[in-house]
């Protein structure tokens, strides 16, 4: 049987099947004879291969499940099971919804739950509850999309009804949908998991990072503290004596103050340009907690690839994009104060498809002055590379 063995300097196992077509052949010869012939081509030989493969499968089945243990490695149940020794868990998907829908039809119509709707784009919105359209001929209710993820639906855009109920004539959105989100991945769960190690403590920046993290929405943030006495100037940020910045992008704001509130040092100072007013319960004092949100840097970006079999005006649009939101093993995205590399949006484009030469890749922040330069992305900013920014070049 295969042996099995770790990598140091990562703590990967991994089987080692150099000896099974040796040690297989070798049973063979001691069944039916040293004169056996196992050439591939004969029947005998093909059943020796079939056997090799089939132990094959079950070694590396047994590698690829033992590295479950490992929680930088595990992925699905495994990986959730060893989040929830800590207390943590994934991200579940949601839905969009929408609020105050009008459904507009014959005085006294019955909706039932379920009755269906489609947006410009053919999404699916279902009603939540049963409805009875008003003597006024209509009645507002609130709508959910049919499948998880973000599905977006801008106000006047569901305007199609699409059950057949009798009465009920049209539709319309008077408000956005809430947007909802697809679950939350392996590679995102995995990172988060590493960055909300420090979620039960407080005073420390760890502390008050994975906090945030935890947070719904809190997709990335940055972080500076001034210990000192004096008023220090921090990567371009003004900070106060004996006080912490935190620019965060995404999440409830009063969530983040509360967090905020709750995890830093006593006695230390707040910096920022968003301020939300808070009552600490223990003492009944008022805070003003000060945090930032970062301003977002649109960046143009135009891939030079040499001509190939594969679809590159595809792949390349689809490989940035999953880059770009952190969906890419080993690599946080464009996560905020992150700069944008060139050599790092090629890398990204070779992670998805190895086959693509890349050549060249230009940056812009205006598109229409290009070079090859990293970008550089201040602490309370954020690079955004829109799918329709990013241009394939062939050559």
């Amino acid at each position: 049987m295969a042996d099995y063995r770790y990598i140091n300097n990562k703590g990967v196992i991994v089987p080692d099947t150099a000896a099974l077509r040796k040690e297989v052949e070798d049973e063979f010869r001691t069944v039916f004879g040293q004169s056996i012939n196992l050439s591939p081509e004969t029947p005998q030989g093909v059943l020796a291969t079939m056997e090799i493969e089939n132990r094959d499968a079950i070694v590396r089945n047994n590698a690829e499940l033992a590295n479950q243990i490992n929680p930088d490695i595990a992925g699905g149940i495994f990986l959730d099971a060893i989040w929830a020794l800590m207390g943590g868990e994934r991200i579940n998907a949601t839905h969009s919804y929408l609020s105050n829908v009008e459904f507009m039809g014959v005085p006294g119509t019955i909706i039932p739950k379920g009755s269906q709707a489609l947006t410009i784009n053919g999404a699916v919105f279902e009603t939540l509850t049963s409805l009875i359209i008003a003597d006024t001929g209509k009645i507002t209710g609130d709508m959910r999309a049919k499948e998880y993820g973000p599905i977006t639906c801008g106000i006047g855009q569901l305007n199609k009804v699409a059950s057949s109920v009798l009465g009920w004539e049209k539709v319309n959105n008077t408000t956005h949908a809430i947007i909802g989100r697809y679950a939350e991945s392996d590679i995102k769960a995995r990172r988060r998991r590493k960055q909300t190690l420090a979620k039960n403590t407080i005073s420390v920046a760890q502390a008050i990072t994975s906090s945030l993290y935890e947070l719904a929405g809190v997709n990335s943030l940055s972080f500076r503290e001034n210990f000192t006495d004096k008023t220090l100037t921090i990567d371009g940020i003004y900070l106060l004596p004996h006080s912490i910045y935190v620019c965060v992008e995404g999440g409830d704001s009063h969530e983040i103050a509360n967090v905020l509130l709750r995890t830093k040092t006593i006695g230390a100072a707040f910096n920022g340009d968003i301020e939300i007013n808070l009552l600490e319960p223990a003492s009944g004092q008022a805070y003003p907690v000060k945090f930032s949100r970062p301003k977002e840097v649109t960046i143009f970006c135009k891939v030079t690839v040499k001509k190939s079999s594969f679809d590159a005006q595809t792949i390349i649009p689809d490989a940035l994009e999953k880059w770009s939101h952190g969906e890419i093993e080993g690599d946080n995205g464009l996560v905020v104060g992150r700069d944008v590399s060139p050599f790092e949006i090629s890398a990204a484009v070779n992670a998805v498809e190895p086959h693509l030469f890349v050549t060249k890749v230009e940056l812009s922040t205006d598109g229409k002055n290009w070079h090859v330069a990293l970008i550089p992305i201040a602490i309370n900013q954020i690079a955004r590379l829109p799918k329709g920014a990013i241009q394939v070049v062939m050559v």
